[in-house]
């Protein structure tokens, strides 16, 4: 099994990195990275999660609703702003997302991804109190400068009430081969990794964002968050499907 997971938020890039943008706070790229998409997926028959955060929910709904219909929606957040924001209001942050989803979509969420994968105790807390079932806010990857996870599960473990659903990582170094990894290396890189997750009985959980599935160009952040973006990662993400088409891909729902 694959649990294919999309992170689908307002574009945020140079703000979280502290840089002025007229693009900060946009929907336009993860819309139309959406559109793209959701193509893709109905034509190879493949399942996905999409983690939305609570902002671009409630000025696209007419899109968010159209996912619902063949995917999973969980939450993730809805201030996208959660790495060094020393004013966000965790608690508020999550309930408000989560409360304009469930308006959206008619149905309660149950599952939940901390924007930069900023996972905490006090999150779980959050998200037991708010009878969330799952978490997916750890990647068990090494990434310099960010986090070292090389010490957590590959597999779905529990926190107190939650199950802990882990992005992954390579087997033995864990290193990162998800969203711009995937875009940026060679395609065998991410085969490679996602082949022997599957062979030593763990279901590769591996993320990608809505706006990489359009051309996105700015020079207000690093060239490598946006290269390959569009047409050329569409279809590399279809090759990738190609590859595993005999493969069950499945929502995150179904891994709790």
């Amino acid at each position: 099994m694959i649990a294919l997971t999309i992170d689908c938020e307002q574009w945020n890039s140079p703000a979280i990195r502290g840089k002025e943008d007229p693009q900060n706070n946009n929907n336009k790229y993860s819309y139309e990275g959406n559109k793209n998409l959701l193509k893709i997926l109905d034509k190879h028959g493949v399942k996905a999660t999409f983690f939305v955060t609570g902002f671009f929910a409630e000025k696209e709904q007419k899109q968010v609703k159209e996912i619902f219909k063949k995917h999973e929606i969980a939450c993730h957040g809805y201030n996208h702003f959660y790495r060094g924001n020393n004013n966000l209001d965790l608690k508020n942050d999550v309930t408000k997302s989560k409360n304009i989803i469930e308006k959206i979509i008619g149905e309660k969420i149950i599952g939940f991804r901390a924007p930069q994968v900023q996972f905490s105790k006090e999150l779980i807390e959050i998200l037991e109190k708010l009878n969330f079932k799952y978490d997916s806010s750890i990647h068990s990857a090494y990434l310099p400068g960010f986090y070292n996870n090389k010490d957590k599960p590959l597999k779905p473990f529990k926190i107190g009430k939650i199950t802990e659903i882990p992005a992954s990582a390579s087997y033995k170094l864990r290193l990162p081969f998800s969203w711009i990894f995937a875009r940026n290396f060679p395609l065998f890189y991410t085969i490679k990794i996602v082949k022997k997750l599957i062979k030593k009985g763990i279901t590769p959980v591996i993320y990608f964002h809505s706006w990489e599935f359009t051309e996105i160009k700015s020079k207000t952040i690093p060239f490598y968050i946006t290269r390959n973006t569009g047409k050329k990662f569409c279809e590399k993400f279809e090759k990738f499907l190609q590859e595993f088409k005999d493969e069950n891909f499945v929502m995150m729902s179904e891994l709790v």
